[in-house]
């Protein structure tokens, strides 16, 4: 799992910019940065990463809703009547909205939404409440946050498997961290070792309790090391794509070298290759072949064979 640190590095580790362009230039550096998150953001755009839903009340002649925060894109919305979700089509300009909107007409079905000033209105106008979706794109944060440890904050960290609570030796949590990713490592004692895995933060409750989005897996812990560290939004085998970009257009303009260029720049298109193979649809590739021996049933094959 990469974090801000795997990235930028600290004042005594090396991070993964600094090698990508074997430059510790304080002003590399930062451009560096500067630009995985671009990466992250070009990746993000293209894939789904970054869906979310927003259930909202429509209430009966109220038309306009406020988009959910962080909102990039509205992809659709839903509405429940009756228990059957109606899905209204996006109208495709503010002239046809406006020539819809000539008359004041209510009623629970609606035909069109239409984004407009942060707020999302629905065409007929709710005659009566009822319960709707918004599914949407979010914004994605940059990266800007250091890793927390037990080092940086001279603290242990508790947690009980099959628990969901995290309880720190002393104020450690702060407001950035809700969403972000904590990681107990293996230890040589068992009371402090953890699993080494990633767990997401779900919600900080104070500055020494918080608690994780899935149950704890591992032994028990109740003074074990950890870090916390702000991650990117890809997938974990994926978070080398925003730096495999950065060294070609690093190689490419700022320091001009072909053969780093092509090289990173292969490097980005086999990822990028496998990205789309993984992710490029959000559910499991079923077309086993692309030729006429894939709709061949084995199982006839089974049969003659059983008979000879």
């Amino acid at each position: 799992m990469k974090t801000y640190s795997s990235y930028f590095g600290t004042a005594t580790t090396t991070g993964d910019i600094e090698r990508t362009i074997n430059n510790s230039l304080a002003d590399n550096l930062t451009w560096g940065m500067e630009m995985v998150n671009d990466a992250i953001r070009y990746l993000v755009a293209k894939y789904y990463f970054n869906e979310r839903s927003y259930t909202f009340s429509t209430e009966a002649r109220t038309q306009f809703y406020n988009l959910p925060p962080q909102v990039k894109k509205l992809i659709n919305v839903t509405v429940n009547i009756g228990g059957t979700l109606w899905q209204p089509k996006e109208c495709p300009s503010r002239e046809y909205w406006d020539n819809l909107n000539v008359i004041n007409f209510q009623q629970n079905y609606p035909s069109y939404f239409f984004v407009y000033n942060g707020q999302m209105g629905l065409f007929p106008i709710p005659s009566s409440s009822a319960t709707g979706t918004m599914n949407y794109k979010i914004r994605t944060e940059d990266l800007t946050q250091a890793d927390v440890t037990d080092v940086t904050s001279a603290k242990t960290m508790a947690v009980s498997n099959g628990g969901t609570t995290l309880t720190a030796s002393g104020a450690v949590f702060l407001n950035w961290m809700a969403g972000q990713w904590i990681r107990i490592p293996y230890s040589n004692t068992n009371a402090n070792s953890g699993d080494n895995q990633w767990y997401q933060i779900d919600t900080i409750t104070s500055s020494t309790v918080a608690t994780l989005k899935n149950p704890y897996t591992g032994n028990s812990v109740t003074a074990g090391a950890f870090t916390i560290g702000q991650v990117p939004i890809l997938p974990e085998d994926y978070q080398d794509l925003p730096l495999f970009r950065m060294g070609v257009i690093y190689y490419t303009t700022r320091f001009p070298d072909p053969t780093r260029a092509q090289f990173y720049q292969g490097l980005w298109d086999k990822g990028m290759e496998a990205l789309d193979i993984e992710f490029g649809s959000k559910t499991t590739q079923i077309v086993l072949s692309d030729t006429d021996s894939a709709l061949i049933n084995p199982n006839l094959f089974q049969a003659s064979i059983t008979q000879n």
